[in-house]
């Protein structure tokens, strides 16, 4: 009898093993990322890749919860989870961006993941925004952004001025594979890309005198122009010493006029180009 009890434990611990086994070979099957057999020979340089959060693996609702071990909780008393309300957004950076930008977290060397923030959020404290229009294809393009990443670190890392230069990246890449990659090399924020491609990337680059690429416009923390030709000051003062670069009385007007009160005249000077605008469309 001894003997068959042996026997069937042996049988049992062959089995819990072949199952761990094969759960094990299923993780790694599924955190491959490439289809080709792995060899001993690394690749020159891994593209990193671009996945999209995921949604939580559907939960097994086949399994009824048993009322003796929690009398009191049943199914109908388990609150539904519903998704959290979006904030609602106003404001002359919505207006420019859209309620939603993104980032980029690497998560290890070849993986990295995009991440959703609500514009006014994100961009809150920042007392310089950069539009920067590039593209994967272009040659200065790719040249230039290493230069950029270098300023936007050393501009965030002065002292009384930490963290107050934000960046949001309008791509000109022909697909979205592309605006992937290219986004990696990159430390800050973009416009997503059905947004950059579509209607409001035009809309942008016409607003922003764009002619060629790379472009570097900067902008106050109201969306007003400091400059448009940011790309070609950055070469000329790598150290950031007259940055952003603003024009002597539009310094003493941000200096002496509250925000509150700069961005109700922003307000009403927009308003009074929308209402020029109208008419001269009308009189057409």
């Amino acid at each position: 009898m001894r003997c068959f009890s042996i026997f069937f434990l042996l049988i049992a611990f062959s089995l819990e093993n072949h199952i761990q086994f094969v759960v094990g070979d299923n993780t790694a099957t599924i955190s491959t990322t490439q289809d080709e057999p792995t060899t001993n020979t690394a690749p020159d340089s891994p593209e990193p890749t671009v996945e999209t959060c995921q949604a939580d693996p559907n939960k097994d609702e086949s399994k009824k919860p048993d009322s003796n071990d929690n009398p009191q909780e049943t199914l109908d008393e388990i609150p539904k989870q519903t998704e959290p309300e979006r904030p609602i957004q106003s404001g002359p950076l919505v207006d420019l961006f859209g309620e939603q930008l993104l980032s980029l977290k690497m998560v290890d060397e070849t993986h990295a993941q995009l991440e959703t923030h609500y514009t006014n959020e994100i961009l809150a404290g920042k007392k310089v925004i950069g539009v920067y229009f590039s593209a994967d294809w272009c040659g200065p393009c790719r040249q230039f952004t290493p230069e950029l990443v270098s300023f936007y670190e050393k501009m965030n890392a002065k002292r009384g001025k930490k963290d107050q230069f934000e960046i949001v990246w309008v791509s000109r890449c022909r697909d979205v594979n592309s605006f992937g990659q290219y986004f990696t090399h990159m430390k800050w924020l973009a416009l997503p890309p059905e947004e950059a491609m579509g209607k409001r990337g035009q809309v942008l680059g016409e607003l922003f005198k764009v002619k060629g690429i790379p472009h570097l416009v900067l902008l106050d923390e109201l969306g007003n122009v400091i400059t448009y030709d940011a790309r070609n000051k950055i070469p000329t003062d790598r150290a950031g010493i007259g940055f952003p670069w603003r024009n002597p009385l539009a310094q003493l007007y941000i200096v002496l006029v509250p925000k509150s009160f700069r961005l109700m005249m922003k307000s009403h000077v927009d308003g009074i180009k929308a209402q020029l605008s109208g008419l001269i469309r009308k009189n057409k």
